[in-house]
């Protein structure tokens, strides 16, 4: 099977923000989120956006659906923005490791984004990643 084609690190997402892979990675679109994929790496993030009541406080809502079993919970606010995310142990039959799950919100936009990745390391690279949701000036 032939390898699909990768797309560049900087990525548009929705309501114009864009967000910046680590590395070129496979994208596609899969029960309306999208997903960037990168086999040799063992890394797969997936999107989703939604609209948002920038009256409330974004972390109550995310707090509400985490698991009991988060762990490694972090908040970052700016003035504009907060981030929000934590790291999950889930079953699987792989060596994958905790995966992350980052949301983002500034005024009515929100992204949710969960990493699934097989090395310590790619923490990092996922991180940064989340970090990287921004309105695309």
């Amino acid at each position: 099977m032939e390898a699909p084609p990768l797309v560049d690190p900087d990525q548009p997402l929705l309501n114009g923000y864009a967000i910046r892979l680590p590395f070129p990675m496979a994208r596609r679109v899969e029960d309306g989120s999208l997903v960037f994929w990168h086999t040799p790496k063992g890394l797969t993030f997936w999107i989703n956006a939604a609209q948002r009541d920038a009256s409330t406080d974004p972390v109550d809502d995310w707090r509400r659906v985490r698991s009991s079993a988060a762990e490694d919970e972090c908040i970052e606010r700016t003035e504009t923005a907060v981030r929000y995310g934590y790291r999950l142990i889930e079953e699987s039959d792989d060596a994958r490791q905790p995966a992350f799950y980052g949301f983002f919100a500034e005024e009515t936009t929100e992204f949710m984004l969960a990493a699934y990745f097989d090395s310590p390391e790619a923490i990092e690279d996922v991180l940064e990643t989340w970090r990287s949701i921004r309105a695309d000036t």
